[in-house]
């Protein structure tokens, strides 16, 4: 019998380990220039690692995580993403002692989704995280490093980088109840899918990709509209200092991320490349999650970019330049 890989995982070899490792030096590099220290995690941790912070009501923990009960009955799961791994690492080995502690890790991350373009069920993914730092430029660093990073690996890409401020967590929950009023007249219309979430998580059909979900979406009410004063002008400070260093952005207020953990900052690095998985960098600010996670209450702001899809537009570009 001959075997193949399982559906939604793939064997790296040849031209393609090349672009992997020319991908993770050019991250190395970064990393030393912006004083980032690497940790590497296990591959598995205990499943209430990430049920809680990323949202009992979220996709990944709804149908994406690959969960397992070992011979002792623990549950444990295949980590779906790097950034509470890394968070529950720092505080298990006292790292949080000198903050700002900066970290970044490279590594393989499993989630149950429907193979595409783009999506592999195995993945490898870059994080680099920040916690500790409450100053804006915290954000701020982190989008440059991830803008200097795309630039210099694909320095022909058309991209565009998008910003939304999400608010505390004070303003998410006022913001909820107003969006969860508003797609109930819609209700309807809406995704099967997207009406399961009208009461429980309303914020996640912003992340629809049903056009009958989008188009409701283009005119439900913004969350720039019920940020308190501090928040936006924390959102306007982070803005200006982009400004400043001549980083082209766009505002997208139905932008929020894929995970329950956000607030405030949120930024994406898009595509049009990529087609439908058109993000190349996500990330944000979690402040309250190393607390959640057993920690201090400090803040963090991170992102994270998935290896393959840069592999992809490595491939792309470099054909087109022939």
């Amino acid at each position: 019998m001959k075997y193949q890989p399982v559906r939604g995982t793939h064997d790296i070899f040849g031209f393609e380990i090349d672009k992997y490792n020319i991908i993770v030096k050019k991250i190395n590099e970064l990393a030393r220039i912006y004083n980032f220290k690497e940790i590497k995690t296990p591959i598995f941790e205990s499943t209430k690692l990430f049920s809680k912070p990323l949202g009992d009501q979220s996709d990944v923990v709804l149908k994406e995580m690959y969960t397992f009960l070992d011979r002792n009955k623990d549950s444990l799961t295949l980590r779906p993403e790097y950034t509470t791994p890394m968070i529950r690492a720092a505080i298990s080995n006292n790292l949080l002692k000198q903050l700002p502690c900066k970290l970044y890790g490279i590594g393989s991350m499993f989630r149950r989704e429907r193979p595409q373009k783009g999506r592999y069920r195995q993945f490898n993914q870059i994080n680099f995280e920040n916690f500790g730092s409450t100053d804006s430029f915290a954000d701020v660093e982190l989008i440059l490093l991830a803008n200097n990073f795309i630039k210099s690996i694909l320095p022909n890409l058309n991209f565009k980088l998008y910003i939304n401020s999400l608010g505390d967590r004070e303003t998410l929950n006022k913001y909820k109840k107003q969006l969860s009023n508003y797609l109930l007249k819609y209700k309807k219309e809406l995704s099967e899918d997207s009406k399961d979430k009208i009461i429980k998580n309303p914020i996640r059909i912003l992340d629809s990709k049903n056009k009958n979900d989008r188009d409701i979406i283009s005119s439900a009410p913004a969350i720039i509209e019920f940020l308190s004063k501090d928040a936006l002008n924390q959102f306007n400070e982070i803005k200006n200092i982009l400004k400043n260093f001549n980083i082209k952005f766009e505002e997208k207020h139905s932008l929020v991320r894929g995970l329950d953990y956000y607030c405030h900052t949120v930024f994406e690095f898009k595509t049009e490349d990529l087609g439908t998985q058109d993000t190349i960098i996500g990330g944000g600010r979690y402040d309250g999650l190393v607390s959640l996670l057993g920690g201090n209450d400090i803040s963090g702001v991170g992102w994270a970019g998935g290896i393959e899809r840069i592999m992809m537009l490595m491939k792309k570009t470099s054909n087109e330049n022939r």
